[in-house]
C-alpha cells in the first residue's frame, strides 16, 4: 500500500497536460528509484536476487545473520576503473576483491540491525550508475552494478507508433521467407528460425492477418470483409485495406494448413499440438527433437482464432470453421493436460508427455489469452452446411462438446497457479525454447511478470501490477550508461534485456516494458509511466528500418531477425497507441 501510495501521490499528474515539466518528473522517477521492490526477509519473502546483476532499485541481499550479533557494518565499494566485463567474470558473486580493478576513490560505510536490510535510500540514491561491491562484515560481501534512473527528455520518435506497427505488418508480407511459400508445400529455404514452427509462423499468421485488415484499429465492423466489404464500412476504411490483403490470407491459410498437418495425431498425448521444433537448420532443433514447449501450441491457436475471425467477416465459413476447431482442439488438450497445480510441465516428450525437466509453465499471454478469447465470441461463424465441408479426419470439430464453463474453471486454475507460485516465490523463470530450462533463480525473466501485472492491472489490483512493473525495470531496463556486457558499448539506449542468462537488448524486452508501462499508466494516470513508455517506443521508431522491419538486437550484433518478436513490438505500439488515444471506456489489450 506504501508503493501504492507513493505512486498515486507522489508521481500522478507530473506533466498530465502541456508541455511535459521534465525537471518535476525527473525528480519524482529518482525519487520512486530510492524504493527497495520486494526485498526479501528471511521466513517471510526470498531473496529472489542471488543472481541478479544490476539494480535501479536499492537492493537486499541474503547475507547471514552470526549469531549473537546485534549490528551489522556494511562497507560499500566502487570499482569506476572496470572497463571489460572479464575483469568482473560477468558479474558473477565473488568471495574476494583479487579480481577486480579496485580504484577505493568511493568506499561508504553504515551499520544495520541485520545483514539483509536494503541498503539505505540516501546511499543508494548518491551512487552513479557502476560496479560496486558491498560487504558486511563476518557475513559475506557481493558485487553488482548500479543501474542508471530514468532521466528525461529522450530523442524522439520517427513516427507515429500506429504506423511504425502497420509497417512491419506489411513488411511481413513481403519478406522472402513469407512470399516464399507461394512456391512451397514446407517452410521456405533461406530463414533459418522456422525451425521454430508454432512460434515463428504463428507470428506470421497474425501479423498478415493484420496487413490484410488494414491494421488492428478497425473494430470489428470495419475490419470484416476482404474484398467484399459490407455496406456499413465507410469508403475511408475500404481504402485501408490494401490491395493484396486476399493475397496475404491466403499466405497466412497455407501456413496454418502446415501446422495442422504436422501438429500431433488425434489419438496422441499431445493431441493437435504443433511442433515446437522442426527440421535441421539450427542445432537447437535437432537437439531438442521430439519435445514440445508447451507456450507455443496456445500461440498457434491464438494465430488461427486471429485467421478464423477475419475470414468469417470475409465470407469464409467453412475455412473460418476450420481454424476455429483446430484452436478449440488444443485448448482441449490443455484442459485434458491440465496438472493437479493447475499448470504443464514446461517441457515435455512428444511421444509420450513425459517433462523434460521439473520446471513448470508459468501461464502467460498466450495459455490464458487462448482460454480468453476461446470463451468469447461467436461460437460458429458457418453454417450447418458449411461445417459438413470441414473433414473430421483432419482437424474434429470440437466446439458443441466443450462443456459450459470448462475453458473459464481452466484458465482461473492456471492463474491461480501464477498467484500461489511466483508471484510468492518471485521465480519468475526463464522459459525460451532455445534455452534450457534452469534451476529457480538463476534465470529470470520479465515477460511472465509483465504478462502477470497486465492481467492485475485488468482486474483492478493496480498495487501489485505497479510493483511487478517496477521489478521489471529495475532488472531489465537500461535508460544509459550500459552494464559491460556482451556488446554493451554499442548498445541503443533506452532499452530493454531479455533474461539473466542472456542480458542482452532485444526488440520484444523492448515491447514488454512498453505495454507494461502503458498499462500502468492507464492503471494509475502516472504519466511517468507514460513518458518510460514512450521513451522506448521512440528508440524502436529511430531504429526501424527503411523496409518496415524492426532489428532484434539493438546493438552492432548481425544475425536473423526473429520474426515472432518484431511482431509482438508492433502489438505493443498500437496498444500504446491505443492508451495515449483513450476513450472514457478505454481500448483493450490484443493480448498478443
Amino acid at each position: 500500500m506504501k508503493r501504492m501510495l507513493f505512486g498515486v501521490l507522489t508521481l500522478v499528474a507530473v506533466a498530465a497536460q502541456g508541455k511535459t515539466d521534465w525537471a518535476r518528473l525527473n525528480v519524482a522517477a529518482r525519487e520512486h528509484a530510492k524504493t527497495p521492490i520486494r526485498a526479501g526477509v528471511p521466513g517471510v519473502r526470498p531473496f529472489w536476487n542471488a543472481h541478479a546483476k544490476a539494480f535501479i532499485h536499492p537492493p537486499a541481499f541474503e547475507f547471514q545473520e552470526v549469531k549473537g550479533a546485534s549490528e551489522y557494518r556494511f562497507t560499500l565499494m566502487a570499482h569506476n576503473d572496470v572497463k571489460d566485463p572479464k575483469d568482473l567474470k560477468y558479474l558473477k558473486n565473488t568471495k574476494d576483491l583479487k579480481d577486480l580493478k579496485d580504484t577505493k576513490d568511493l568506499a561508504v560505510t553504515w551499520a544495520a540491525p541485520k545483514p539483509w536490510l536494503p541498503i539505505p535510500a540516501d546511499i543508494w540514491d548518491s551512487l552513479p550508475p557502476g560496479y560496486y561491491t558491498v560487504k558486511v562484515e563476518g557475513s559475506g560481501e557481493r558485487t553488482f552494478y548500479r543501474a542508471a534512473v530514468f532521466h528525461g527528455p529522450y530523442s524522439k520518435g520517427a513516427c507515429g507508433y500506429r504506423e511504425a506497427a502497420q509497417k512491419v505488418y506489411a513488411a511481413v508480407y513481403r519478406m522472402p521467407q513469407v512470399q516464399g511459400w507461394k512456391a512451397s508445400d514446407d517452410p521456405p529455404k533461406g530463414y533459418d528460425l522456422y525451425c521454430y514452427p508454432a512460434k515463428i509462423m504463428g507470428s506470421m499468421i497474425r501479423a498478415l492477418v493484420r496487413h490484410a485488415r488494414g491494421g488492428s484499429q478497425f473494430t470489428a465492423t470495419e475490419a470484416g470483409a476482404i474484398n467484399c466489404a459490407p455496406p456499413e464500412v465507410t469508403a475511408d476504411a475500404r481504402e485501408r485495406v490494401p490491395p493484396d490483403a486476399a493475397d496475404a490470407l491466403a499466405i497466412a491459410s497455407k501456413m496454418a494448413d502446415w501446422l495442422i498437418a504436422h501438429s500431433q495425431p488425434a489419438d496422441a498425448p499431445l493431441a493437435h499440438f504443433p511442433p515446437t521444433y522442426w527440421g535441421d537448420r539450427r542445432d537447437v532443433a535437432v537437439k531438442n527433437a521430439g519435445q514440445n514447449m508447451l507456450l507455443y501450441p496456445a500461440h498457434a491457436a491464438l494465430a488461427y482464432l486471429d485467421l478464423a475471425d477475419v475470414l468469417c467477416r470475409a465470407g469464409n465459413g467453412a475455412d473460418s470453421q476450420k481454424y476455429r476447431a483446430a484452436a478449440l482442439a488444443i485448448a482441449r488438450t490443455y484442459v485434458k493436460l491440465q496438472g493437479a497445480d493447475g499448470t504443464w510441465p514446461l517441457k515435455v516428450r512428444e511421444k509420450d508427455g513425459s517433462p523434460v525437466r521439473a520446471n513448470r509453465l508459468v501461464p502467460g499471454r498466450y495459455i490464458l489469452g487462448l482460454f480468453d478469447r476461446a470463451m468469447g465470441g461467436s461460437r460458429s461463424c458457418a453454417t450447418a452446411d458449411a461445417r459438413e465441408r470441414v473433414h473430421p479426419e483432419v482437424i474434429p470439430d470440437a466446439q458443441e462438446r466443450v462443456p459450459p464453463g470448462l475453458f473459464a474453471q481452466t484458465r482461473d486454475r492456471a492463474f491461480a497457479y501464477v498467484l500461489n507460485g511466483p508471484v510468492k516465490t518471485w521465480n519468475w523463470d526463464g522459459q525460451f525454447e532455445d534455452m534450457d530450462p534452469m534451476p529457480p533463480y538463476k534465470n529470470l525473466q520479465k515477460g511472465c511478470a509483465v504478462e502477470t501485472a497486465l492481467r492485475f492491472f485488468a482486474q483492478g489490483r493496480i498495487a501489485e501490477g505497479c510493483e511487478l512493473v517496477d521489478w521489471c525495470e529495475d532488472q531489465f531496463v537500461v535508460w544509459s550508461n550500459p552494464i559491460h556486457n556482451m556488446d554493451w558499448k554499442n548498445w541503443k539506449t533506452p532499452t530493454a534485456l531479455e533474461q539473466y542468462d542472456y542480458y542482452t537488448p532485444i526488440d520484444a524486452s523492448m515491447g514488454d516494458m512498453i505495454g507494461a508501462f502503458a498499462a500502468a499508466y492507464k492503471g494509475t494516470g502516472n504519466s511517468l509511466y507514460l513518458e518510460k513508455a514512450k521513451a522506448l517506443a521512440d528508440n524502436i521508431t529511430r531504429n526501424q528500418r527503411a523496409d518496415g522491419t524492426i532489428p532484434t538486437y539493438f546493438d552492432s550484433r548481425k544475425g536473423s531477425d526473429w520474426v515472432n518478436c518484431m511482431v509482438y513490438v508492433a502489438d505493443r505500439l498500437e496498444t500504446l497507441a491505443n492508451i495515449i488515444e483513450i476513450t472514457q471506456d478505454g481500448a483493450q489489450d490484443s493480448g498478443f
